[in-house]
């Protein structure tokens, strides 16, 4: 599928679910001259770190980021989004904010969860604090756009649950809940793929695949203009880890890997200084934005070295 990914946005990926989040969260409840504050769990936090920026949370009228677990001050006179994942821990702290009319921390709450809401969950939120929720929707994104063309589950226990003896009789939830999740990549690139995987040596790919088909079909049954989608010309590839063992014990030798493991990179962000140490210090931001390191991440690092030998030599000559 990553051809469509590319075509529709010169960041791919990034810049699609953060489109997303503006159409079905900021526009949804946007009002001209209303600022509002958002509340995120942990899931949601990196989600949007992911794809946005604080000056684009500014444009859309939001001047407070908080965390919905933690305990807060209130500001009864402002409006909050609930930008959630359909989790107990997540919903209580909604339940939380609006215990009763007198101690509600906000004036009113725009809820929206990343996944589908089962009905024990919709019914307690429902049942406790209806009255101060002014939209609740799905909006159907729940996976974090890495690069332009990458995206994770963010699962980390994912391969014990599936490989170890251990889980063996249990991965089936682990599965079901990698299968929603990649049903709203395909919802986020708008597309129904032709699900293909290899079946061997284990069946974990056989039983994801066929999780992820189910669940294509009872998703795209109707969409918004109430008429069945039909397959598109894209194919989703599963493929289980055993047809390539190797790569997990290989080091990558690329200069991105290279970076990462040489200078002290957090979040993205690379700090020096500038004249030695006692420099001012600069930091460069490793980003779809930056032209250069998306042109050269993935090389192999001897390219990489030819490249910026040849960069160098025509910025002498044109100088």
């Amino acid at each position: 599928m990553a051809p469509s990914v590319a075509a529709k946005g010169d960041q791919g990926l990034k810049s699609l679910v953060w489109q997303k989040l503006k159409a079905s969260v900021f526009d949804d409840c946007w009002k001209e001259e209303e600022w509002k504050i958002i509340l995120l769990d942990d899931f949601t936090t990196k989600l949007l770190s992911s794809c946005g920026k604080m000056t684009d949370l500014l444009a859309e009228g939001i001047t407070v980021v908080e965390n919905v677990y933690k305990n807060r001050e209130p500001v009864p006179h402002m409006k909050a989004i609930y930008l959630i994942t359909p989790t107990v821990k997540s919903v209580e702290g909604l339940i939380n904010d609006f215990a009763s009319k007198s101690s509600s921390k906000y004036k009113a709450a725009y809820v929206y969860f990343t996944d589908f809401c089962d009905d024990k969950l919709f019914n307690r939120m429902k049942s406790s604090c209806s009255k101060a929720i002014r939209r609740c929707k799905e909006i159907n994104i729940n996976f974090l756009p890495y690069e332009s063309q990458v995206f994770t589950l963010d699962v980390p226990d994912a391969f014990h649950q599936c490989y170890s003896p251990s889980t063996e009789k249990t991965n089936d939830a682990i599965l079901e809940q990698m299968a929603e999740q990649i049903v709203t990549l395909c919802a986020t690139l708008e597309e129904n793929p032709g699900v293909r995987y290899k079946s061997k040596p284990l069946d974990n790919a056989s039983k994801l695949a066929q999780l992820v088909e189910k669940k294509l079909e009872n998703f795209y049954k109707i969409d918004e203009r109430s008429q069945i989608k039909c397959k598109t010309y894209s194919q989703l590839l599963i493929i289980d880890r055993g047809f390539d063992p190797v790569s997990t014990v290989l080091h990558e030798l690329t200069f991105q890997a290279m970076a990462y493991d040489l200078l002290p990179i957090e979040n993205d962000t690379y700090k020096y200084k500038t004249d030695g140490a006692s420099g001012k210090e600069r930091e460069a931001i490793l980003e779809e934005d930056d032209d250069l390191w998306v042109k050269i991440r993935h090389k192999h690092i001897a390219n990489v070295l030819e490249y910026v030998c040849l960069c160098l030599l025509l910025i002498l000559h044109n100088y």
